[in-house]
């Protein structure tokens, strides 16, 4: 994609805040043998304070404080991982709105990229990249695709990960069932010991990643100007691997795990179609 320089500093600046947030973030929570380290244990007592680190302070423990509120109000913790993973959600909806919109734009306007890339195939001369650039800049002002749109998904990493970080870190849930299923257990340790019911856990993550990550093409194919480009081939692979990755996850962590996957799954699902009728298709309709 084509930006000005001060676009490219801007979003050096946002992708640099981002990652340090992720750094920050990525502290392990469980020993070896998939018990939670005593010292990243968070409970009703585990102070709010800045000392705690500035990535648990502004995102990880009052997300997980949130869920133990939703515990002590419903007596399942469970019911509160699922809960603040929704309003998680509902949070960060008007920058997934604009994400979504600008990948569907970006994704239907792939085949006369790749096209405008073809012409200019093989030449590398200054000259040349510039009027290959200002193609690809007018083809995106036509389309009106924005930069905002692609930039706004990574930074919402930090927040899903301090989720991840406050599920993996409740105290409580490590001593906690849901339909009969340890939460703090993995489903990989009671299977091997015949719990051949934590297979439908893992069964259901695998189904919703599936479809969480193949919702997007499935609406697009609703376009009638849609055409597959071999960008969409690739995401089509990337998508298996990354189902097969979070299935991998799945299995190796506390169920609760499964749970905040299986609720983002789904959420993103309902978010997908959601935007596409509501802010794609209805003002394409509009327009025309």
């Amino acid at each position: 994609m084509y930006f000005d320089q001060r676009s490219k500093k801007f979003i050096k600046v946002m992708m640099l805040v981002a990652f340090v947030l992720v750094l920050a973030g990525c502290t392990a929570n469980l020993n070896a043998d998939g018990t939670l380290i005593a010292a990243r244990a968070i409970n009703e007592s585990t102070k709010w304070s800045i000392s705690a680190g500035f990535f648990d302070f502004i995102l990880t423990i009052p997300l997980a404080k949130g869920i133990l509120f939703i515990d002590k109000i419903t007596g399942s913790v469970a019911i509160g991982v699922i809960g603040i993973t929704i309003l998680v959600n509902l949070l960060i909806l008007p920058i997934m709105i604009k994400s979504t919109v600008s990948t569907q734009k970006m994704q239907m306007i792939q085949p006369e990229l790749e096209k405008i890339q073809r012409k200019y195939s093989g030449r590398k001369d200054q000259a040349t990249q510039m009027r290959q650039n200002a193609e690809i800049q007018a083809l995106y002002k036509k389309h009106d695709v924005s930069m905002f749109g692609s930039l706004a998904t990574f930074l919402t990493l930090p927040i899903m990960l301090a989720m991840w970080q406050s599920v993996q870190r409740i105290e409580i849930l490590y001593s906690s069932s849901f339909f009969g299923m340890s939460l703090g257990a993995t489903p990989m340790s009671q299977i091997t010991d015949g719990q051949w019911h934590y297979l439908i856990i893992v069964a259901v993550v695998a189904i919703s990643q599936f479809f969480a990550m193949e919702i997007n093409t499935m609406m697009l194919k609703r376009n009638p100007r849609y055409k597959v480009s071999k960008q969409q081939q690739s995401m089509k692979t990337m998508n298996y691997v990354m189902t097969v990755m979070i299935v991998w996850f799945a299995v190796s962590m506390p169920t609760a795990m499964s749970l905040y996957w299986i609720t983002t799954s789904v959420v993103t699902i309902v978010r997908t179609v959601y935007i596409q009728i509501y802010h794609i298709e209805k003002k394409n309709k509009a327009k025309d």
